[in-house]
């Protein structure tokens, strides 16, 4: 008896010293098979409140929020921001000894590509929201790794050296093309002003400069890619011409299925959170 007591304190002892030493902060709710949600680029793990409301219901759902965006406490990026990330939720992952859905939004999209693609023994689905395996060829289809770093470049050091205020004005003024829901803009622009600005450049970077697409040959998990087109209905957008976007960078994915939110833009789960958590739902089912 006093022998398997010391093994459980042990035993979760270690899960507790496991997960301290990750630099992003987890927020654990619910029952049941587990889903991990990672937030976009200066986004907070609260972008998740709502669709963690309706999973945690059914689920276990681990809400990630990424080192040095909304207030968090920056990491070295020495090694660079995102081959951190994906390697700490890895292992976050597998100490859980199940494997897990994955959910991410934007830069948490790509993270979770690749880990879905990287760990398949890890993750059981993942959901894309409105993120591309080569975030620059959506804007240049003809753009290739090489051609975007000076770009990609002078895009950090232009974040980076702004001055405070400059920074300010230039998050306000993109803030309406990322959500149509009004009320959210003063909470994207309130974690935007709270993240460190080295974290976003990098972050910034690496999604611009990183062509993940012949990876995906490797892929045979199964993914759900959301799309958004709303934003861009007054410069020729259509959600037929965003989707065979979404199409061409994740053809050579085995196991795909792509749907096109009908009105958001960036932030689907705010924007069309009853399409959102449906089509949710139905995969996980």
């Amino acid at each position: 008896m006093k022998k398997s007591l010391i093994l459980y304190l042990l035993f979760f002892g270690f899960i507790s010293f496991s997960y301290s030493q990750n630099s992003f902060d987890v927020k654990v709710s619910g029952s049941g098979p587990t889903i991990i949600l990672i937030p976009g680029l200066a986004s907070s793990g609260e972008v998740w409140d709502e669709t963690v409301l309706a999973l945690s219901k059914t689920n276990e759902c681990h809400v990630l929020t990424l080192p040095g965006f909304a207030g968090q406490l920056a990491t070295d990026l020495n090694a660079g921001f995102l081959p951190k990330m994906k390697t700490e939720i890895a292992s976050y992952i597998e100490i859980m000894n199940r494997p897990v859905l994955v959910i991410g939004h934007s830069l948490g999209g790509f993270l979770s590509l690749q880990l879905a693609n990287e760990y398949p023994e890890l993750i059981s689905k993942a959901v894309i929201v409105d993120s591309y395996p080569f975030y620059s060829a959506a804007m240049n289809p003809t753009a290739t790794v090489e051609m975007m770093k000076p770009m990609a470049k002078q895009i950090t050091s232009t974040l980076v050296n702004s001055s405070q205020e400059e920074f300010n004005k230039q998050q306000a003024a993109s803030m309406p093309i990322m959500t149509a829901t009004k009320t959210r803009i003063p909470q994207l622009e309130d974690w935007s002003v709270k993240s460190d600005r080295a974290t976003i450049g990098q972050a910034i970077y690496e999604l611009m400069t990183t062509d993940y697409r012949t990876n995906l040959s490797e892929l045979k998990t199964p993914i759900l890619v959301l799309g958004a087109w709303y934003s861009g209905k007054d410069y020729g957008m259509t959600a037929e011409s965003v989707s065979a976007s979404f199409g061409q960078q994740y053809q050579l994915a085995e196991n795909v299925q792509i749907e096109m939110a009908p009105t958001a833009h960036h932030f689907i789960m705010w924007d069309n959170p009853e399409w959102f958590m449906t089509q949710i739902q139905n995969f996980v089912k």
